[in-house]
C-alpha cells in the first residue's frame, strides 16, 4: 500500500494539478476500492478537455477511481511538441504508467481496471498496455481521437487487455491527426495519418495467425460533428453516451450498436 499511496501523487502530478480539489475528489479510498480508470491526456497535459472527459463518466454514474495522470514534460509552450516527439521519452513513461497499475492490482486484487488516453495520451495508452508484465491485465483499453500510427501493430497491447481495444476515430480530425502528425510524427514516431484519423489497419491474410485473432478484440467507433474533431471525443455530453458504457458494461454488448449520427446535437460547445 505505501508504494501505491506514493505513485498515486506522483501520477496525478506528474505534470501540472490544476485543480488538485477535483483530483482529490476522484481518487478517495472509497473510489479506489471500485476500481481504476485511468484517464492519459494529450500532449498539452492536464486540462479542461480531461476534467470534461472524467466529469462525463461520473454523470454517467462510474464510481471508480478516476486520476488524471499526466505522463509528459512539464515545460510550458515548447512541452506539447516535446511530449509530441519524444518517442523513447513517451515509452518510458508508458512502462512508468504500467508500473502504477501493477502497484494498484497489488493492492486491490480483481477490481477492474481501464486506460483511457486521449490523443498522445491514446499511444501512450498503448504503450503502457503492452508494458505490463507477463500475465498482467487490464479490462480494456479506450482510445480517443489517438496519436499513434494507423498501422502500429496492437497485438502486444491486446495480450494485456482482456476486453480488447475500442478506438474512436474522426475522419474529420486531419488538422492535427493528419497534416500535424505528418510534420510532427505520432508519439510511436512515425509520420503520417494518425489512428484518431483513420482508425487501425486490419490484418491482411499474409498477417499471423496470432495478429489475425488477436484483431477481433478492436472495435472502431467512427465520430462525426462537432466543431473541434480532435477535443470532440471529451465532450462530457459524448463520453457520457457513447465513451462510458464501455467502462460499465460487457463488451461489445450495447456498446456497438450506438447511433452517432445525433453526435453534433449531443455538442452545444467547442
Amino acid at each position: 500500500m505505501r508504494k501505491l499511496l506514493i505513485l498515486l501523487p506522483l501520477a496525478i502530478l506528474a505534470g501540472c494539478a490544476y485543480d488538485q480539489e477535483a483530483n482529490d475528489h476522484f481518487t478517495t479510498q472509497e473510489r479506489m476500492d471500485k476500481g481504476l480508470v485511468l484517464i492519459l491526456p494529450g500532449v498539452e497535459g492536464e486540462s479542461s478537455f480531461n476534467h470534461e472527459l472524467r466529469q462525463g463518466l461520473a454523470i454517467a454514474g462510474v464510481e471508480c477511481a478516476m486520476p488524471i495522470y499526466c505522463w509528459g514534460r512539464p515545460i510550458p509552450i515548447a512541452g506539447t511538441l516535446i511530449n509530441q516527439m519524444d518517442v523513447w521519452g513517451n515509452r518510458a513513461a508508458g512502462k512508468d504508467i504500467a508500473g502504477f497499475i501493477v502497484a494498484y492490482q497489488d493492492h486491490h486484487p480483481k477490481r477492474p481496471v481501464y486506460l483511457i488516453g486521449h490523443s498522445g495520451g491514446g499511444g501512450v495508452a498503448v504503450f503502457a498496455a503492452e508494458s505490463l508484465p507477463a500475465g498482467r491485465k487490464i479490462d480494456g483499453l479506450i482510445l480517443l481521437s489517438a496519436s499513434i500510427s494507423g498501422g502500429y501493430d496492437l497485438t502486444a497491447a491486446l495480450d494485456h487487455c482482456r476486453n480488447g481495444v475500442v478506438n474512436f476515430y474522426s475522419p474529420e480530425d486531419v488538422a492535427v491527426l493528419g497534416i500535424g502528425t505528418s510534420i510532427a510524427g505520432n508519439v510511436d514516431g512515425t509520420r503520417g495519418p494518425a489512428a484518431g484519423l483513420t482508425g487501425f489497419g486490419q490484418p491482411s491474410g499474409s498477417d499471423a495467425e496470432q495478429k489475425r485473432v488477436a484483431y477481433q478484440r478492436v472495435y472502431e467507433v467512427e465520430i462525426t460533428g462537432g466543431i473541434n474533431p480532435h477535443t470532440a471525443a471529451t465532450n462530457s455530453a459524448f463520453v457520457q453516451h457513447s465513451v462510458a458504457p464501455w467502462v460499465a458494461a460487457v463488451w461489445p454488448k450495447g456498446a456497438l450498436v450506438m447511433v452517432l449520427e445525433d453526435f453534433p446535437q449531443l455538442l452545444t460547445r467547442r
